[in-house]
């Protein structure tokens, strides 16, 4: 499967590929369709600032995407993985997998993957424990009405096979 990073020219395709994302999995996301489809090509050009955006597949079949950040405060050996999704059809293929490899290859320096899983999204925390990730043990609301919260998930490869991935 091929992998590319994107770059603030494809802002395009990241909004085509966000905008089936939010639209596919309504509840997996903090933002909604409604909200990002308003947004500018100024606003999604910001997204790729201080982040590496990636997407699984071949143009125009776009299947999969990841979004690596470095968050203030954390280490610098740290990322978050954000934005994480993959088509219906292509779950449990491996998709997720080749995303994260990938930028694991692509961030060498990284030895620590993080990601908030929301935590009634059950199908996606299965995935990433499949793939290794463990209960960090952190939880945090969501700063809405909606009650819900979630939950941090690590990633540990210092001293980890980066190929097992």
């Amino acid at each position: 499967m091929d992998v590319e990073t994107l770059a603030a020219d494809d802002w395009k395709i990241l909004r085509d590929v966000r905008l089936r994302a939010l639209e596919d999995s309504p509840t997996a996301y903090i933002s909604s369709r409604q909200t990002e489809i308003t947004w500018t090509e100024a606003r999604w050009r910001r997204s790729f600032e201080d982040s590496v955006w990636v997407v699984a597949g071949s143009r125009p079949e776009i299947v999969g995407m990841a979004r690596s950040v470095r968050v203030e405060h954390r280490p610098a050996f740290e990322r978050h993985l954000e934005s994480v999704w993959v088509e219906p059809g292509h779950r449990r293929t491996g998709v997720l997998r080749t995303l994260l490899r990938y930028l694991a290859e692509l961030e060498p320096a990284v030895l620590e993957w993080r990601v908030w899983v929301l935590t009634d999204n059950v199908e996606a925390r299965t995935a990433y424990e499949r793939l290794g990730f463990r209960s960090t043990g952190e939880r945090q609301p969501l700063n809405d009405p909606s009650g819900r919260s979630e939950e941090r998930l690590g990633l540990s490869l210092g001293g980890y096979d980066r190929h097992r991935l």
